[in-house]
């Protein structure tokens, strides 16, 4: 029996996709990441692991994975491998996929979150649609190419049914600083806070918490 979970991490610039095998107690997960972007990931100590790259080995290491940059895109693989002490008393179940295959994008997108303005404050219980938040992204590309960009993002938080989606609809990442707006629309609960979960150009998520309460 194969079990399959998608599970989106607002850590980063990651996408983690797990397919298990429940009766073999063993799995893969599936790993999007940006080029140049620090990947971490957590094991034991006793845990090996080695990271390669078409066969190619490029590093190995025991325990953390910690700040890993792949400076080039393309397909790596981070094979893990635990020691089981197959003592009595002991645990012997496996902890960690066996196997991470790490699809590294040519593009990065990060939202530069310190920007973030609302045209007017959302008021709870009441319609924002027509308010507009903006936005700077730096964006950069492996090969230096221009992107076709059509995000949105939706909210986190009690009671909150608010979107926001490009006003002009797609438009062109290029090099550098972009200033990006949206409108957005639905409604928030007066007394909670919502989180804002942009979206970026590798359909990763980038959340931005709201530290005031709405009114």
């Amino acid at each position: 029996m194969v079990f399959t979970v998608l599970m989106l991490l607002f850590s980063g610039n990651l996408l983690f996709a797990q397919s298990k095998d429940i009766a073999e107690n063993n799995w893969e997960e599936n790993i999007s990441v940006a080029y140049n972007t620090p990947f971490s990931y957590t094991l034991d100590n006793d845990v090996n692991w080695e990271l390669k790259n078409n066969g190619k080995l490029i590093q190995k290491g025991t325990g953390n994975i910690d700040n890993q940059i792949f400076s080039k895109p393309g397909t790596y693989t981070l094979y893990i491998k635990e020691n089981h002490s197959h003592t009595p008393n002991s645990c012997d179940h496996t902890h960690f996929p066996s196997k991470l295959n790490i699809k590294v994008s040519p593009m990065k997108m990060v939202f530069d979150l310190s920007s973030v303005k609302f045209s007017e404050n959302i008021t709870g219980g009441r319609s924002a649609k027509g308010i507009t938040v903006t936005v700077n992204a730096d964006y950069s590309s492996f090969d230096n190419k221009i992107s076709k960009y059509n995000g949105s993002f939706k909210t986190f938080g009690v009671g909150s049914t608010i979107t926001g989606k490009l006003k002009s609809g797609e438009t062109t990442l290029k090099q550098g600083t972009n200033t990006l707006e949206f409108v957005l629309d639905g409604q928030a609960t007066k007394g909670n806070n919502i989180q804002l979960n942009f979206v970026d150009v590798n359909g990763l998520v980038q959340p931005y918490g709201l530290t005031q309460i709405i009114q």
